[in-house]
């Protein structure tokens, strides 16, 4: 039971979070009860325990949620599992774990987090939404008609775009701003309607600028009545000069795109998020236009920054590199749904709170962004805040002689990366480093007599390490607490930017802090996954993100250090940082793991020595080929093997150094790589050769009285121990590289003479492993020589495409098993069936329906022989283009999938194939090919003998299999384990 009285700040924060969202905790429709349910058998139920809150709907006795909450900062697991007991004993469906600031939610019948719009709910949501999630864990307020109509705004874009270029407009910002501004008038109109039919007073002027009424007007004296009348009254509505007269020339043009945007439904009546609309288009449109040039921070991760500083009503919030305003708008939305919403706070929310600056014209975009968003636009400029430095120490007077400083409570922002600046002679250090610089602004732009100036920055990991930025590291370090850092995962910012990227929390910015009251180290959390897959589509993944890890610890209390450190918190000491060039990249600090090996434990660089690669100039590569050859990283696969396949010619005239030339008992690393799946990855050098390693390379040569290469190599480079000690070293931005860190790796070794005897048993196994896998790769079906048969067109024997799939309108929300070329298994015939997604996030490709006993048909480049019968249920699978589905009649399936194996087939493949542009064939092609058909009972005989030879297969597979697990083993007693 819980005895512990819930504390008054954080009652107070939950009961305004809930009265701004409708919920009535007074009065005789009350729908909330504190440390009660409503009825006496639900109390009977929870046998005496009292849930903080109970919230019902206003039709029924049903509970709807439960809320558990804690103090400030504390760990919500163990809320979470009260509340989740407590809402099974009187059926309630969700659960909501909170301290405040952040919230937890839980589906009890689901036993998962509610999904609200494809995102985990984080925060309270009001009850005609709760009641929707009385049937299902997963709800969307954006209707179908409004997301298909989203996609389609898009390629009106597109469309507009090509029109705009016949008006002379510049691409990127000029057309992009040109359809913002008409996109607006859409928007803002669907807005107020909303609002109208709520019972909203707006001062809105419906008749002259509403959409239907822009488009009652004649289209040839359009362009003069917007410009005129439209954005002289928007101006003056919202004190702004952003509406500027169209550029559009062409009547006809606008009467075109407004035609386009006509039917579309943008805006949808149930969305708790205005403005999402614009939101949409400003980062769909963005990510498909390069000339653009705007990085979104995606949501989750301007949520948990806006969470991490907390920002009140009161506090004023700067973003000086603003874009299109997501960590202003968030902070507005925050501070809007947790405040008390008198006219004085709305006044004070929407004119003296939220702070920014975009040097480009997409300013005027941001302020048409905060309108829609629910205001707070008119302190955004644009201004190159780089160039207006803003003193938070310097003071000023009002006209009633007060004094105040210059400043801001907050800074939030998501810096341009290196960029070169020329006011860099206004700051502190002066430099052209704008890295540098934009740390230096942001942390001069918090007041310093506020009381706790803080701020919560996006920086490019090399902002950490870089020893240009010694200096700053050190400004940084005496000008605020450090706080922590939270190192994001490469790809976050997929598809503006691949730059690896770090999170800076400091508190007490801009201000001299005593000695004494100096803290001695600070928290660094390396973010695994924020939830989302790291490529250029960000899928949303059923596993849960390690900032929701981090939030839950950011009050960063040291007594809850060992509850931290087990969550995979690390606490780097100041001391080491200051001593060691003021890095602080986590990484650098790490202790290796215990090695409890019975060997001598030793340091890389006592047994080895690397000798980097050759660094040459561009100008001095060659087209021709000459004997200096480098070998780049390409060169060396992922399973540690040397095959070339890329060469790089250096101009003869330049001497290349001999001991970075490769040779027998080398061991060839990849030092440096945009990848960190390429970093540290090895081959062995078995003979002399006449390459080079190249610039991001490394050659590995060890002290062979102390140390075999083969020992090194083969049971300690490739060991799974030695790829995890690697992705913990590996430090960089763009390139990732272990150039400082990898002599630090700790290796067991034993004697030479037991290295040698371990090397002689594994060579063994892999011997043996070598054979087998000979086996398995050199194996094709062929079919015999029949006695009887005829030859016929595929056509005759099997349907081929027989029905196509639309997965967005047949599963929408829901996921479906999407099978494509790289599912298949070349040669082998296996599907991995793992990938998942939803209907709506379909690709084009995604079309082919498919049932048991089909066969999958690979149509591009066939000569990888994917192909695979179908000997599963396919219910919710589709395949792609990329393969043809074949239905056999009148034949056995499994023999028609050896006969396309077949090398008969197979050379009708190539032929076809060699006539197309791309390397693939038609289902024309496909129809008219030749099968050798046999007798039915000469089809199964075959099936049989072929089903034969492949069991042997599977047996050399399982051989493989039972002697690297052998040499995993030794590997394994080699480290102590």
């Amino acid at each position: 039971m819980n005895t512990m009285p819930l504390e008054a700040d954080t009652r107070n924060l939950i009961d305004t979070a809930l009265t701004n969202l409708g919920w009535k905790l007074n009065g005789k429709d009350k729908n909330v009860f504190f440390e009660q349910p409503k009825t006496e058998a639900e109390r009977k139920s929870l046998g005496g325990k009292r849930p903080d809150y109970v919230l019902y709907s206003n039709e029924s006795d049903r509970p709807l949620i439960v809320i558990e909450a804690k103090k400030k900062g504390t760990r919500l697991d163990a809320a979470m599992e009260q509340g989740i007991s407590y809402a099974r004993a009187i059926n309630a469906p969700l659960v909501f774990a909170t301290d405040g600031v952040f919230c937890k939610a839980y589906h009890t019948e689901a036993n998962r987090v509610p999904i609200l719009n494809g995102e985990e709910i984080d925060e309270f949501i009001r009850e005609t939404l709760a009641l929707r999630y009385l049937t299902t864990y997963e709800v969307n307020t954006v209707s179908p008609k409004v997301q298909y109509d989203r996609k389609e705004l898009i390629r009106i874009f597109d469309e507009a775009n090509n029109m705009l270029r016949g008006e002379g407009l510049r691409a990127g910002i000029e057309r992009f701003g040109e359809f913002a501004n008409i996109l607006f008038l859409k928007l803002i109109s669907e807005s107020e309607q909303i609002k109208r039919e709520s019972g909203i007073k707006t001062l809105f002027d419906a008749t002259a600028c509403s959409w239907d009424s822009i488009k009652n007007i004649p289209f040839t004296t359009r362009i003069d009545y917007i410009n005129k009348t439209v954005y002289e009254k928007l101006n003056s509505l919202y004190n702004t000069d952003i509406f500027t007269p169209l550029q559009i020339r062409d009547a006809s043009i606008l009467k075109e795109i407004m035609d386009k945007l006509d039917p579309l439904t943008l805006t949808d009546v149930d969305s708790d998020v205005k403005g999402d609309a614009f939101e949409y288009f400003l980062k769909a449109s963005t990510a498909t236009k390069n000339d653009l040039g705007e990085y979104f921070t995606p949501r989750h991760i301007v949520k948990t920054m806006v969470r991490l500083v907390n920002p009140q009503i009161g506090e004023t919030i700067y973003d000086p590199f603003c874009g299109t305003g997501g960590f202003l708008i968030e902070s507005f939305r925050y501070i809007y749904n947790n405040m008390a919403r008198t006219e004085a706070n709305i006044k004070m929310l929407r004119e003296h709170t939220v702070y920014g600056n975009e040097i480009t014209n997409t300013a005027r975009i941001t302020k048409m962004n905060m309108i829609l968003a629910g205001d707070g636009h008119s302190n955004i400029n644009m201004r190159d805040s780089l160039a207006n430095p803003i003193d938070g120490k310097a003071t000023y007077r009002d006209n009633d002689g007060s004094e105040y400083h210059y400043g801001y409570d907050i800074v939030l922002a998501n810096m341009p990366y290196s960029q070169k600046t020329k006011h860099g002679e206004l700051y502190d250090l002066p430099s052209t480093n704008g890295d540098s610089i934009c740390v230096q602004h942001c942390m001069k732009a918090i007041n310093s007599t506020s009381p706790n100036g803080r701020m919560a920055l996006v920086v490019p990991e090399g902002f950490l390490f870089r020893k240009d930025l010694t200096r700053t590291r050190e400004y940084l370090l005496e000008n605020c607490q450090l706080q922590s850092i939270i190192s994001l995962p490469q790809g976050v910012f997929l598809p503006y930017t691949g730059v690896k990227t770090d999170i800076i929390y400091a508190t007490k910015v801009n201000q001299k802090i005593k000695k004494s009251e100096k803290k001695k180290e600070f928290w660094y959390f390396d973010v695994k996954s924020d939830g989302y897959t790291l490529d250029n589509h960000r899928r949303k993944l059923d596993t849960p993100s390690d900032l929701a890890k981090y939030e839950e610890f950011r009050k960063l209390d040291e007594d809850q250090s060992t509850e931290m450190t087990n969550v995979g918190f690390e606490i780097i000491p100041l001391d080491k940082v200051c001593s060691n060039s003021f890095i602080l990249a986590g990484n650098r600090y790490r202790i290796s793991p215990n090695i409890t090996s019975k060997y001598e434990i030793v340091d890389f660089s006592d047994i080895a020595t690397i000798t980097r690669g050759v660094n040459y100039q561009r100008a001095q590569q060659t087209t021709y080929k000459t004997s200096n050859i480098i070998l780049p990283a390409d060169n060396i696969t992922l399973s540690g093997e040397l095959e070339v396949i890329k060469e790089i010619y250096i101009d003869q005239s330049i001497i290349l150094a001999p001991e970075k030339q490769l040779r027998q008992g080398d061991i060839f690393i990849c030092m440096s790589s945009g990848s960190k799946e390429h970093v540290g990855k090895v081959a062995f050098i078995d003979q002399d050769t006449k390459y080079y390693a190249g610039g991001f390379m490394g050659i590995i040569r060890t002290s062979t009285s102390r140390c075999l290469p083969q020992y090194l190599f083969f049971y300690l480079l490739k060991s799974l121990k030695y790829r995890e000690e690697i992705k913990l070293l590996t430090q960089g931005a763009n390139i990732n590289n272990i150039s400082s860190t990898i002599n630090s790796i700790k290796i067991p070794l034993p004697s030479v003479e037991v290295q040698q005897k371990i090397v002689d048993e594994l060579d063994g196994y892999r011997k043996i492993i070598f054979g087998a896998q000979s086996i398995v790769s050199n194996y094709e079906p062929h079919l015999p020589k029949f006695k009887t048969g005829n030859i016929v067109k595929l056509s005759d024997i099997c349907e081929i495409n027989r029905f196509s799939v639309n997965p967005e309108r047949e599963y929408g929300e829901e996921s479906f098993t999407y099978i494509d070329i790289s599912s298949v298994t070349s040669g082998t015939g296996k599907v991995d069936t793992s990938q998942k997604i939803k209907g709506k996030d379909a690709p084009s490709r995604a079309r082919r329906g498919m049932n048991k006993g089909d066969i999958l048909m690979s149509t591009v480049r066939p000569n990888l022989k994917a192909f695979s019968y179908v000997d599963f249920d396919t219910k919710g699978f589709v395949a792609s283009t990329g393969f043809a589905v074949l239905t056999p009649k009148n034949v056995n399936g499994k023999y028609l999938l050896y006969a396309l194996l077949d090398d008969f087939v197979g050379n009708q493949l190539s032929d076809a194939m060699s006539k197309a542009m791309y390397p693939s064939v038609n289902k024309s092609d496909l129809e008219n090919l030749d099968i050798i058909c046999p007798s039915i009972e000469e089809q199964n005989e075959a099936v049989i003998q072929i089903e034969r030879e492949l069991s042997f297969i599977k047996s050399s597979e399982e051989i493989v299999s039972i002697f690297t697990k052998k040499i995993e083993q030794k590997i394994n007693e080699v480290w102590g384990e």
